[in-house]
């Protein structure tokens, strides 16, 4: 880590202009943080000296002295993401950039266990180990499962998706031997997104898995609501009186349009349904795809009335509508009494990994701003 006499206003502020800009000269540093030049050589010394920027050579120019360029070492820190879910793990590791180094999928079906718990921590190490990652550079660990979690990032409000003991943070503590926390599945696939895209302008993401959710996103900021509920979209009624939610309520939006809804017509495989879906030989398949995307549309339309942003469809289901988003943005639009085109529906660019990602994103960020 850093050494605490580099801990100057000055050189985070140095490194978090060349980190957003991706590269910068000693002139435009100067410029845009108003400090003087040997300040900023002082400073851009001690940012290589410690393994965190680079000089990646002189800027193209026409005539005159040739300006060097400063980039950030994308692998001088990394953060492992995990996301748990009721029959799957996933192990991400990323840098700094966000690019993913290393990761891995699989089934895996949770339980509240200490065999469960080890085999997570033999999977954690297993990933270091063939990623050859130093642990050093490890900032630490963030855990996405579809529960809420409380500010701490340590404890559970509510959890029905999987079942969890009270003290589950200090049970998985003694197996894992790095730092970690615990996030929202929803909310982190909607931190990830919003990181990708790299805008200060607002989103609403919508996770379509094995349960509904989201996340309500201001440039890279989640508005988590006064009880961290917010995005709990899932939980919205579109059905009055209609099918069982998993919430003890009725004609919830997660009822209608969790992956589960096409998943479990093919042993829980959404790809084979999505496959057999392209054939278009089965009209039982179509005809169940198009109810799904008739109460997806419902959904969309209220968000845009709430929220007036683009909305992302993601979670596991998300990937698979580019193939249909023309049609759906119809179906969208047909229900909006403002706009006569659905430009606003995308689909998110994380697939399988979002959540992962946007866990540890969290220690990505929070090295950067604590710099």
């Amino acid at each position: 880590m850093t050494g605490e006499r580099f801990k100057t206003r000055d050189f985070g502020n140095v490194f978090r202009l060349i980190y957003s800009e991706k590269q910068c000269t000693r002139q435009q540093i100067s410029a845009k943080l108003g400090i003087s030049l040997p300040t900023v050589t002082h400073n851009l010394n001690l940012l290589e000296e410690s393994g965190l920027i680079y000089n990646a050579g002189a800027q193209q120019a026409t005539g005159g002295r040739k300006a060097h360029m400063f980039q950030c070492i994308a692998n001088a820190r990394l953060a492992l993401g995990i996301d748990i879910t009721r029959h799957h793990l996933s192990l991400v590791l990323i840098n700094m950039n966000l690019d993913i180094l290393c990761k891995k999928r699989f089934r895996c079906t949770f339980e509240d266990s200490h065999a469960y718990f080890e085999n997570l921590r033999n999977e954690i190490e297993q990933l270091l180990s063939e990623s050859q990652t130093d642990p050093g550079k490890l900032l630490g660990i963030g855990i996405s499962m579809p529960v809420i979690i409380n500010r701490d990032q340590k404890s559970i409000s509510y959890a029905t998706v999987i079942n969890l003991s009270g003290n589950i943070y200090e049970r998985m503590a003694s197996h894992i031997p790095y730092p970690f926390l615990l996030f929202n599945d929803a909310n982190s696939a909607g931190l990830a997104e919003s990181w990708f895209s790299d805008s200060s302008e607002t989103i609403t993401y919508l996770f379509l898995g094995s349960s509904v959710g989201g996340a309500y996103m201001t440039g890279r900021q989640i508005q988590n609501g006064a009880n961290r509920r917010a995005g709990e979209f899932g939980h919205m009624c579109i059905v009055p009186g209609g099918a069982p939610c998993y919430c003890g309520q009725k004609g919830c939006l997660d009822a209608y349009c969790s992956a589960k809804v096409l998943s479990d017509f093919t042993d829980e495989n959404l790809s084979v349904f999505f496959e057999e879906l392209k054939k278009g030989n089965n009209p039982g398949y179509i005809k169940i795809f198009n109810q799904y995307m008739d109460h997806l549309a419902i959904a969309v339309k209220n968000l845009r009335m709430c929220y007036d942003s683009d909305i992302v469809l993601g979670g596991s289901v998300g990937p698979y509508m580019a193939d249909y988003i023309n049609e759906f943005r119809k179906k969208v639009s047909s229900l909006n009494p403002f706009e006569q085109n659905g430009d606003y529906v995308r689909v998110c660019h994380y697939q399988t990994e979002a959540a992962a990602v946007g866990a540890a994103i969290y220690y990505i960020n929070e090295f950067i701003e604590d710099l």
